[in-house]
């Protein structure tokens, strides 16, 4: 076992890592055990606040814990270990940005951004980076949404999915065929248990207290089992493709009968827990007649009233019956 281990255990003879004392290891752990920060004027139990300051000072400057800003209020944050001894070993220049970089998780942060975080000179903090590269402390990578900028990230972060476009994307870039052949999938699929197989009945319906559209989970169920896709889809993602799908016309979302109007809210992610079911819509050709007068803008100009041979309007002047006759 080694000391960070011990340590975190507990054993009488630990031995505190990063060459923190007793009391700094001890207050270490105290922030380290609230999830949401601990308050500049709090400390251990046991330990006078001298030696509170005393220690949050040191652990400061040794990048263990980190000073955030939550609702107005100065909170303390433990940093991981590991992350803070690679942060020991820089200069101060390399210990801005690599502390910065970290703090951004993996979303990355902008170069753009890094320099006013940091408040460094652009030359030195493209050597600061170009050094953290080349020891592969961080990595630079692309982001789908701004293909121009450089975002940098820890070497080892894996990037969020708003960075690499998730499953839609690959290398960089919109991945058009693989979606238009899940759409086709998802269509086919809620189509077939959207109606009724009566061979009798043509557009034959399901009654209105019919319940078993499928949801987002079962269409998910559907791909995987099918094997459709190499990738792993999320509901989430199989969510957002049925949405393209509600847009386009082709499906419509229904509430299930077990919800009530008021476990809807207004907000935007009111419905998040919501599972939706997904019918698809059946086209139909209209079998009414077609009127002549219908087909012409005549029929349904806002200003025919006004329209005559020497009037302000006439179709002599008319640009929709201009557009019209072009077309």
């Amino acid at each position: 076992m080694d000391g960070t281990s011990a340590a975190a255990a507990g054993t009488p003879d630990e031995e505190p890592p990063l060459g923190l004392s007793a009391t700094e290891w001890k207050f270490y752990k105290f922030v380290k055990s609230s999830t949401k920060g601990v308050s500049l004027s709090e400390h251990p139990p046991g330990m006078d606040v001298t030696e509170a300051h005393l220690a949050m000072n040191t652990l400061l400057k040794k990048s263990a814990i980190e000073i955030m800003s939550l609702n107005g209020e100065n909170l303390l944050r433990a940093i991981d270990l590991k992350d803070a001894e690679k942060a020991s070993k820089l200069d101060e220049e390399g210990r801005l940005v690599f502390n910065a970089i970290r703090a951004a998780g993996n979303v990355g942060i902008w170069t753009k951004d890094l320099k006013k975080k940091t408040n460094l000179h652009m030359i030195v903090l493209n050597r600061a980076l170009k050094l953290l590269e080349q020891k592969h402390e961080i990595k630079a990578v692309k982001h789908v949404k701004f293909p121009t900028r450089k975002i940098y990230m820890l070497f080892n972060t894996t990037p969020s999915s708003e960075v690499t476009g998730g499953a839609w994307y690959t290398d960089q870039e919109l991945d058009t065929d693989f979606i238009d052949s899940l759409k086709a999938a998802c269509l086919k699929y809620i189509t077939a248990r959207s109606f009724p197989r009566n061979e009798t009945v043509r557009d034959a319906v399901f009654g209105a207290d019919h319940e078993h559209y499928p949801t987002a989970t079962e269409v998910r169920r559907f791909i995987t089992e099918s094997r459709i896709s190499s990738i792993e889809l999320s509901v989430k993602d199989i969510t957002s493709l049925l949405d393209v799908l509600v847009y386009d016309g082709t499906i419509e979302k229904k509430s299930p009968f077990a919800i009530g109007m008021e476990d809807f809210s207004d907000e935007e992610d009111g419905d998040e827990n919501v599972q939706w079911s997904y019918k698809a819509v059946r086209k139909t050709t209209s079998r009414l007649p077609v009127e002549a007068l219908t087909e012409v803008p005549c029929g349904r100009c806002q200003v025919f009233t006004f329209c005559s041979e020497n009037g302000p309007v006439s179709p002599f002047n008319c640009e929709y019956f201009k557009v019209w006759l072009d077309w």
